[in-house]
């Protein structure tokens, strides 16, 4: 597997001198994904979990659905190439949307009525985000190292079970998708936490994977609020260790805290009032 990180020699400049020293600094590729032997698109990353991004973009886009769809795929880390090969037609060519992502991203189709309102089952405790946000940080393997990358994670109600790092925070949630096919985990009832803006296109893959409480360390964008309204998802930004902002779908979160937690699990127990009485029921599309 190859390294996330190349070691580069900078000089720093402090108190009129320049001292030299080497540093590990986040490595940047260029990533081809070519469907029966059509690239399908190129995506700027860190070379990590390439497996897992070509199978998360190919669903998040829509050309799979499963494992299944997936006659075989050939990652060559070499030439930084995904050769796929599928069970199904190739979908015909849609209009591409460049997105915000820092690493220049792009998808092909954007449209609310595409997703079903999410229905979450549960409450989360606010007393559990800082915690998430904080668990987040701390897998994040590169970032400690190197700085300069996004993460993203999955949790259910018991803790952590995905990470991924990369350059673009678009990429780091392509990850997450490949490796819950891969695992065969079912990403509903679960918590998407971000170190990076949630977008509209972050918000479209958290609505995609159906997970319904979405966390980031910084802000969201207006449409992702407006989206995540839209989609019954409860999103939650300027996650610090003692407070946040949630910015859509406040009935998402428990209103009583701290005898219901125990520091283990982020759900609150199951008789716990929402804060506005209507965490369980279905929120439809406005």
């Amino acid at each position: 597997m190859m390294d996330g990180n190349m070691d580069f020699t900078i000089y720093r400049y402090a108190n009129g001198v320049f001292s030299p020293a080497k540093i590990p600094v986040v490595r940047e590729i260029a990533f081809r994904i070519l469907v029966e032997n059509k690239e399908l698109a190129t995506l700027m990353c860190t070379p990590l979990k390439l497996r897992e991004l070509a199978l998360g973009f190919l669903a998040f886009e829509r050309v799979i659905d499963s494992l299944g769809d997936v006659k075989s795929l050939e990652v060559d880390e070499n030439e930084f190439e995904a050769h796929v090969e599928l069970n199904r037609p190739l979908p015909s060519s849609r209009p591409r949307i460049l997105t915000s992502g820092c690493a220049g991203g792009v998808t092909f189709h954007l449209d609310v009525r595409d997703y079903a309102p999410i229905r979450a089952e549960g409450v989360l405790n606010p007393d559990a985000v800082p915690s998430l946000m904080h668990q987040l940080i701390e897998a994040a393997e590169l970032y400690h190292q190197s700085r300069g990358i996004h993460a993203a994670a999955l949790f259910d109600g018991e803790g952590l079970i995905a990470v991924a790092e990369d350059i673009g925070r678009h990429n780091t949630l392509d990850k997450l998708r490949g490796e819950v096919l891969v695992r065969g985990i079912d990403p509903r009832e679960h918590i998407l936490a971000s170190s990076g803006r949630i977008s509209s296109e972050m918000l479209r893959k958290a609505a995609q994977m159906k997970v319904p409480f979405v966390i980031s360390r910084t802000s969201p964008t207006s449409l992702s609020i407006d989206l995540a309204k839209r989609l019954g998802i409860t999103l939650i930004g300027y996650v610090t260790h003692d407070q946040f902002t949630v910015y859509a779908h406040p009935e998402g979160l428990a209103s009583g805290t701290g005898s219901c937690w125990e520091g283990k699990t982020a759900w609150a127990c199951s008789d716990a009032s929402s804060l506005n009485f209507g965490c369980t029921k279905e929120r439809s599309v406005r």
